[in-house]
């Protein structure tokens, strides 16, 4: 279902999003959120790079506080809002699973949830690779 995008997108969202894949299919819908997010992520470092065409770079501001903020805002802040408003909606709903699911605490996270994570994925990674020239434009 994603392998379509895994030249585009890296071996890293290919990897994450077969897994959130398998626990969808296992019933392991916290799983699913997380690895969801992470393949989220995945396609905004892929973005981000090929925007700056540097990865050491993309990566060290990723890493700093409120580093994903960031990257977003690099990616999309001078982009039309037909481009920057659906990317940071995809991203902002994505990260918020994968943050929910990684910090510990007892989660709601039910099928229907899972689901609509995997279907807002493939939906922001046909998004990314359609609009891939107007998000990657330096």
């Amino acid at each position: 279902m994603f392998g379509k995008f895994s030249s585009q997108f890296g071996s890293g969202f290919s990897q994450r999003a077969a897994e959130a894949v398998t626990c969808h299919r296992f019933d392991a819908y916290l799983g699913c959120c997380a690895m969801c997010g992470a393949a989220a992520e995945s396609i905004l470092l892929a973005v981000a790079i090929a925007q700056s065409g540097d990865e050491a770079t993309t990566f060290a501001l990723y890493r700093v506080a409120n580093g994903r903020r960031k990257v977003i805002d690099r990616v999309v802040g001078q982009a039309r809002p037909a481009i920057a408003d659906p990317f940071r909606s995809a991203t902002g709903l994505l990260s918020f699973w994968r943050d929910d699911a990684a910090h510990g605490l007892a989660s709601t996270i039910s099928e229907i949830v899972a689901h609509e994570a995997l279907a807002r994925l493939m939906r922001f990674a046909e998004f990314a690779a359609e609009n891939w020239d107007d998000l990657t434009r330096q």
